[in-house]
């Protein structure tokens, strides 16, 4: 009976550890190439344009410290060079991916993606260690969702002429859904011409 009393005290510090060790968030740093490095890209009348898509465990957990995909969240990170003598407008808003059926989907907020992965901070005060467990959570909670808007395209994107400039958009696609095989669509507006151009990147 005493050695079974050990085990479970054993099990429950386990535990324990584990959850305080889970608490955490770590800030990757993103590595940008030039254009004409990633296969997927395009150019249309002095803009250029190159997705990079983050659709597996091992690349989600390189960019964002956890695996997004496990709950079916992509990022795809847009590098963008303006070559016009134009101002150029995107707005993320108007950023889709549509499948190969036609099915389109709209990006997300990375708020709505960082709730959705946030820590249990009341489970960690109550299996961990009190307030200070509930304080790391809420800290790499905080840290985590700070991380992922910054690495987020503004809701309005203003590329000034020969200035190049990246950013993430994110989507949440049903299951056993992927960005493979769809195309990301946009209209970039040249401000002061306010001619709009339709570009598709093929992923």
């Amino acid at each position: 009976m005493k050695k079974r009393h050990m085990f479970s005290l054993t099990s429950l510090l386990v535990l324990i550890l584990a959850l305080a060790s889970c608490a955490t968030y770590k800030v990757t740093q993103i590595d940008v190439q030039p254009i004409d490095v990633y296969a997927s890209r395009n150019k249309i009348e002095g803009i250029s344009c190159a997705a990079d898509t983050y659709d597996t465990s091992e690349k989600a957990q390189k960019g964002f410290y956890v695996d997004i995909t496990s709950k079916g969240y992509y990022a795809i990170q847009l590098v963008i060079m303006n070559e016009t003598p134009d101002r150029v407008l995107i707005l993320r808003d108007d950023i889709e991916l549509v499948d190969s059926v036609g099915n389109t989907y709209r990006s997300i907020r990375s708020q709505i993606m960082s709730q959705a992965f946030e820590h249990d901070k009341m489970a960690y005060a109550v299996l961990g260690f009190g307030i200070m467990s509930y304080q790391s959570a809420d800290d790499a909670n905080k840290k985590m969702a700070a991380d992922w808007r910054d690495k987020e395209i503004p809701d309005q994107l203003i590329i000034l002429p020969s200035r190049k400039a990246n950013g993430f958009v994110y989507f949440n696609l049903p299951p056993q859904k992927s960005p493979k095989g769809c195309t990301l669509r946009f209209e970039p507006e040249q401000l002061e011409s306010r001619k709009k151009l339709l570009i598709e990147l093929k992923l």
